[in-house]
């Protein structure tokens, strides 16, 4: 068996129209999927993006919480340092052996360092709050009290006056 060859011809016009058209149809229907998925991807999108803006604004919020109490506890803890480190040194002073110093002063410096610090009395404050109450409510019990009371105007005529001259000219 012999193999011959045979001879494929082209029209390269009517390929190059055939392709244009398979080009054109694969363009319009990945426009039309490009439209459906951007139906479907976009309220999914929407929903990521306000879930991730919740989501920054209760991380940030918590992290200005914990900003906070770090402030605060860095602030007790250096209270507590210095208030230890005073009494480490009253204890160093007093007289005794350096055994007995050492002692006193790791006793005194763990003793200072356990205790809260003393909180500030702010009656001052709470009183001048209590008194401005007071006096608001004085104010606004006095302007009730004082439109409550009748009014006369003393340069008013009286209303019969003008009757009994009516009933005299008659």
């Amino acid at each position: 068996m012999e193999l011959t060859k045979h001879e494929i011809t082209f029209d390269t016009d009517q390929l190059r129209s055939e392709v244009a058209a398979l080009a054109e149809t694969l363009g319009e229907q990945a426009e039309r999927a490009a439209e459906r998925a951007a139906q479907w991807v976009a309220p999914a999108v929407e929903r990521a993006r306000t879930g991730a803006d919740r989501l920054a604004k209760e991380t940030a919020g918590a992290a200005k919480e914990v900003q906070e109490r770090l402030e605060v506890l860095s602030e007790d803890a250096l209270a507590r340092a210095e208030r230890a480190a005073s009494a480490a040194r009253t204890a160093i002073d007093a007289p005794g052996t350096v055994t007995q110093r050492a002692q006193r002063a790791t006793v005194a410096a763990v003793n200072a360092a356990q205790t809260t610090a003393p909180r500030k009395s702010r009656r001052v404050l709470k009183s001048l709050c209590w008194l401005t109450v007071a006096g608001v409510a004085a104010g606004a019990a006095y302007v009730v009290w004082r439109r409550s009371q009748p009014v006369e105007d003393p340069w008013a005529e009286e209303y019969w006056a003008d009757s009994t001259e009516d009933a005299d000219a008659e």
